[in-house]
């Protein structure tokens, strides 16, 4: 009947501080009234799709300068957990933006629409997932290395998708600073020294001419002046002018120029590191564990 409020959807109704007030029973026959009510809709007491997020004309973007922003950030963690919890094999099924409710800035799957009984023809999540994310941030065709790292990761089926969930692309400012602080000790317990041989993909990376022609806070260049024999023109040399610099936070001021700084100065960095610790068999989890137990 007109007028009344839209039912909360039977998955969704344990969720707090869920409200339908103010929404016409015919949101769903008219998209242009949709998006007018999203426009007036607080998102701390309202739920809503995430289709209906994206359209909203209060939309805010995705990207924090070169990062994800932290709330779509959140979103598209929250769907890795969901469907890693949720999915059982096939693993074959639609999922579209209609199908993600937000509550509080968080994404809720539809359970109902998950594990249908008749499979055929049907996509796998993990290319709905892609769609899903491109339709979020974009398409691979970024300049973003992160970006276009994550999307492969997607693309490789051997990748879990709960292994996507503590990507770099999705990591935290902390989480980003520390990553190389703590994944270290994870390969020494794994591995010894051993593992330091074979951080290098081969590539020469000229630490010395890519911080002194930048345009980064100054102390990247002082800091490595000082001891700049220690780094190899590699990998393995990026990584510990990481470490030491980060283990020396005094040298610059804020933690967030120096993450940044970092990640302008070797943008590889992390997904390269991402990708060692993969293929020795350390989880991210465990490094992301790690600095929340510290």
């Amino acid at each position: 009947m007109e007028g009344e409020p839209i039912a909360i959807p039977e998955f969704l109704q344990e969720c707090p501080n869920v409200s339908t007030s103010g929404v016409s029973s015919n949101l769903q026959d008219d998209t242009n009234a949709a998006v007018t009510e999203l426009a007036t809709r607080e998102p701390s007491n309202s739920q809503y799709t995430l289709a209906e997020m994206l359209q909203s004309p209060r939309a805010t973007s995705p990207w924090d300068g070169n990062y994800v922003a932290d709330k779509y950030r959140n979103i598209i963690q929250d769907v890795i957990e969901e469907l890693s919890a949720l999915v059982k094999p096939p693993c074959v099924g639609r999922l579209t933006l209609d199908d993600i409710y937000i509550v509080n800035d968080r994404a809720k799957i539809n359970i109902n629409i998950l594990n249908p009984s008749n499979t055929e023809n049907l996509p796998t999540y993990r290319d709905e997932f892609r769609t899903l994310v491109t339709k979020i941030l974009g398409s691979d065709n970024s300049t973003s290395v992160e970006l276009k790292h994550f999307y492969h990761m997607v693309d490789k089926t051997q990748v879990a998708l709960g292994d996507l969930l503590h990507h770099p692309l999705l990591m935290s400012s902390n989480e980003r600073l520390y990553f190389p602080i703590d994944a270290i000790p994870e390969l020494q317990s794994k591995t010894g020294d051993a593992w330091k041989g074979t951080y290098n993909d081969g590539k020469k990376i000229d630490i010395e001419t890519t911080i002194v022609t930048s345009t980064c806070d100054p102390a990247f260049k002082s800091f490595y002046e000082k001891d700049k024999a220690k780094y190899p023109d590699n990998a393995l040399g990026v990584l510990d002018y990481s470490r030491d610099i980060i283990s020396h936070p005094k040298q610059i001021n804020s933690e967030k120029v120096l993450e940044e700084g970092l990640t302008s100065l070797f943008p590889k960095r992390l997904t390269y590191l991402y990708d060692f610790l993969r293929g020795k068999g350390i989880r991210m989890q465990s490094i992301i564990q790690r600095r929340a137990e510290s």
